[in-house]
């Protein structure tokens, strides 16, 4: 077999596989819908962010805040940076205070705990609970 038609046949393989990925658009729900949704399903939620009163719980740099409406709020997962960095929570002081609440949006601004967002994410379900993955995080 000739090289050029082993490549044209290994680029309509890719073309062919990437084709037939799963190209479903987020379903926008309000946030007391969220752990309504099926394990694993993209959605899209616009409200507010809060971190906890208590403590910030971060694993592996992954950290979880709330994400809020008037209706209800879930947890949201963020990745966790030192640097502020897009889409990515600013990890607080130790002594934070609801104030020190910092993410960078994808348009490289920063929210915080008093300007509305819009996640797109999967919603994932443990064992128990249920919390929003944040994958896009921007102003609506």
């Amino acid at each position: 077999m000739k090289p050029y038609v082993r490549r044209l046949a290994a680029l309509l393989l890719v073309l062919g596989l990437w084709a037939c990925g799963d190209n479903t658009p987020p379903r926008a729900v309000a946030i007391g819908e969220i752990c309504q949704q099926d394990p694993g399903a993209t959605i899209v939620a616009e409200g507010y962010l809060a971190l906890p009163v208590s403590a910030l719980i971060c694993r592996e740099g992954q950290c979880k805040i709330m994400f809020y409406d008037n209706a209800g709020s879930v947890s949201v997962e963020f990745v966790a940076s030192a640097q502020p960095s897009p889409g990515k929570l600013t990890i607080p002081p130790e002594r934070y205070t609801l104030d020190d609440l910092q993410v960078m949006l994808a348009d490289g601004t920063v929210a915080d705990r008093t300007t509305k967002v819009r996640i797109t994410g999967p919603v994932r379900k443990p064992s128990s609970g249920c919390y929003l993955e944040a994958y896009v995080t921007e102003r609506p």
